[in-house]
């Protein structure tokens, strides 16, 4: 994105200015492809628990079943916050009026995790996707893709299979970029895990052409006015003798990125079950010794600080 973006994104992030960080990093994923990862969460003590996340481009409350759970981004994604396995209303209603409020049906399966993705924009402009992974008797990965409209283009790995609804059984446990696009309309681009012993369902609502102008407007229009923090003002804590330990994810690595967020380039992967000193932590990250001349930040929510 250049250096000006990441000199005015870091002063935005700085300030912890969260509704105007949303924003920005509206326009990372739609432009370098939404990653949305499926974590499998073998630590669970209780099967019949699985967890939510739910990431939005602007701040927004999070209803199931019409109870208020959070505000979005969130995760419930720790032994404490899981949620009943079943089939739930979710509702989320941005902070800003103007924009329409999102309301869908979700699956809550034990032990694994269930990825919500909403991107409020006015009117046709909007768009979502829903991942939900589910353990299935066949030792071999699945994958079911739905789409609103139907019939849009699949795309795996650079090389297309076919239009939805699409079902596929021979693809391989590993990473894949999957991408779902329609003549009229905005491509949507991710990241997908296949797994052994499972299903992976996805459901993806595009929006119209034009998308991508309508956020960077909205990041142009809500970035005035943003005042410089420097460096030094950003509370950390600081950390001494102690060390994380990365959980178990499908992939088998977590992402460890150059800066406290998810906009900074990765700089390296460190394995499941690795441990690390810990510098610092900051605002949800952790910046971590990845050897005498490598450290860099990943997310709290993927490791155990011992």
């Amino acid at each position: 994105m250049g250096q000006d973006f990441y000199k005015k994104g870091i002063s935005v992030i700085i300030s912890l200015m969260i509704r105007k960080l949303l924003f920005i990093l509206a326009v990372i994923f739609i432009t370098a492809g939404l990653f949305l990862f499926v974590k499998v969460l073998d630590s669970f003590k209780s099967p019949g628990k699985g967890a939510l996340q739910i990431n939005t481009n602007v701040k927004s409350k999070v209803f199931l079943n019409g109870v208020e759970i959070g505000t979005a981004p969130l995760c419930k994604c720790t032994e404490n916050e899981t949620i009943q396995s079943g089939i739930y209303d979710l509702r989320i209603e941005p902070e800003d009026k103007n924009l329409a409020a999102f309301s869908t049906k979700v699956k809550i399966n034990g032990g694994v995790l269930t990825a919500v993705e909403r991107t409020f924009l006015s009117g046709a402009y909007a768009s979502a996707s829903i991942l939900t992974l589910e353990k299935s008797t066949s030792q071999q990965p699945e994958l079911i893709i739905t789409s609103l409209p139907d019939k849009a283009i699949v795309t795996i790995d650079s090389i297309s299979k076919g239009i939805t609804p699409y079902h596929a059984t021979d693809l391989s446990v590993s990473e894949h970029e999957l991408r779902i696009g329609k003549e009229g309309f905005q491509e949507k681009t991710m990241q997908i895990k296949m797994i052994e012993n499972h299903k992976l369902v996805v459901e993806v609502y595009l929006g119209t052409q034009g998308a991508d102008e309508q956020l960077e407007q909205q990041a142009k229009t809500n970035n005035e006015g943003t005042e410089e923090v420097k460096t030094d003002e950003l509370e950390t804590i600081e950390i001494e003798d102690r060390t994380v330990t990365i959980l178990d994810t499908p992939n088998g690595f977590l992402r460890v990125r150059s800066g406290a967020g998810t906009n900074f380039p990765e700089v390296t992967r460190v394995n499941n079950g690795d441990t690390f000193n810990l510098i610092k932590e900051e605002s949800g990250w952790l910046e971590i010794q990845i050897d005498t001349q490598t450290s860099g930040f990943i997310s709290s929510e993927f490791a155990k600080i011992n």
